[in-house]
């Protein structure tokens, strides 16, 4: 995360893996048995930054926190509070004492490492999951890596990179989102990334004047559900300092992340098992993306819209992410879904139940309306 200052120039390193309909739906190695599996982790919700005492572990529980980063002596208190950590100062020695230990996410070894540094990382990351494989070793990216030469050096179990759109400008975000998804299918593993918890760059650059931005929270939103049409199984904010006061209290854009949090503990448990097989865009389509294709199974004339098909490969069942991408305008969006046998749902993330949208009809089409505010989505299931 840090504060490093990056420029456009600084993109032109990005390795932009394929992210074509074939590698899309590649199967996935599944985890053999005993190691580590983020299905049994659950959907990350996590931060830069942990507590320091019970009010600060229950300010981070209430603000709809599931995992912190955090030193060895404050997993009791993560524990207490239901909280897991990834372990800042563990050693591989504490890592084999703590095999299936629930209250642990995993162990901290490096944060954007540079390519050079990879395959020192990597060593260190393996002691890790040697001495622990119910357990990975945390390593994460910027934005701009060689994701080829970074699997061929490190035995990642995931995949965890930056996604400051605000901070360092929305120009390619979704190709760079597409380049990291197509390295995680390729590898096998899940995706997670960061997002700022306060879209002010001034945070970032640590120039006076920082605040709170009137589009804050639809900024926030349109990074997370942006993220998650391209299968992401993990959100992290950067930082928590933004969040939480140091008392624990919700600052102007931590009541924005908390929101979004409450959301993601809906979504989670459903995305965290799914497998992403396609993501498209309609016009204006973003450079480096695919368009939604004319005379598919999902036909929209609604632009400016992420659409993220997935299938859960325990039981074959299909899934849909329809994100409004533009931050300024809602989306009234009209669907026709085809080869539907019975219905398509949405997820409603206030009472975490299934609701119809859309029976289908007699050609076995679902014609789906719903309307989308500035930078949302939601999930939707084909039955």
């Amino acid at each position: 995360m840090g504060t490093i200052l990056h420029t456009a120039t600084a993109w032109a390193g990005l390795a932009v893996l394929s992210a074509s309909a074939c590698l899309a739906a590649q199967q996935p190695e599944q985890p053999p048995p005993g190691r580590w599996d983020i299905r049994s982790s659950g959907f990350m919700i996590s931060g830069w930054g942990g507590p320091s005492d019970e009010t600060t572990a229950a300010a981070f529980v209430d603000a709809g926190f599931n995992t912190v980063m955090a030193n060895t002596a404050q997993l009791e208190l993560c524990r207490a509070h239901g909280l897991r950590a990834i372990l800042f100062d563990a050693t591989p020695e504490f890592a084999a004492a703590h095999r299936g230990d629930g209250a642990v996410w995993g162990y901290y070894v490096q944060d954007e490492p540079r390519a050079e540094e990879f395959a020192q990382a990597g060593a260190r990351l393996a002691a890790f999951q040697t001495a622990d494989p119910t357990h990975p070793g945390y390593i994460n990216l910027m934005a701009h890596m060689n994701l080829d030469e970074y699997f061929r050096t490190v035995s990642a179990w995931f995949l965890s990179y930056d996604y400051y759109q605000w901070w360092w400008g929305p120009q390619g975000q979704f190709d760079r989102l597409g380049a990291h998804r197509a390295a995680a299918l390729k590898a096998g593993v899940p995706l997670i990334c960061w997002v700022e918890a306060n879209a002010d760059k001034r945070y970032e650059r640590g120039e006076a004047g920082a605040g709170y931005l009137p589009d804050n929270a639809v900024k926030l939103r349109q990074s997370v559900y942006g993220a998650l049409a391209y299968g992401v199984k993990g959100i992290q904010w950067f930082t928590t300092e933004l969040a939480l006061d140091k008392t624990g209290k919700l600052t102007e854009s931590g009541a924005d992340v908390a929101t979004i949090n409450k959301e993601l503990a809906v979504l989670g448990p459903v995305l965290v098992g799914l497998r992403s097989t396609g993501v498209w865009h309609t016009t204006p389509v973003p450079a480096g993306t695919e368009e939604l294709p004319a005379g598919g199974r999902i036909a929209t004339q609604c632009e400016a819209l992420a659409i993220g098909s997935f299938v859960d490969d325990a039981d074959g069942a299909e899934y849909v992410m329809v994100v409004n991408t533009s931050i300024e305008k809602p989306a009234g969006v009209s669907l026709s879904l085809s080869q539907v046998s019975d219905s398509v749902d949405e997820l409603d993330r206030e009472a975490g139940e299934w609701r119809t949208l859309a029976a289908a009809g007699p050609e076995h089409v679902a014609k789906a309306e719903l309307t989308l505010a500035p930078g949302d989505g939601a999930l939707l299931r084909i039955r």
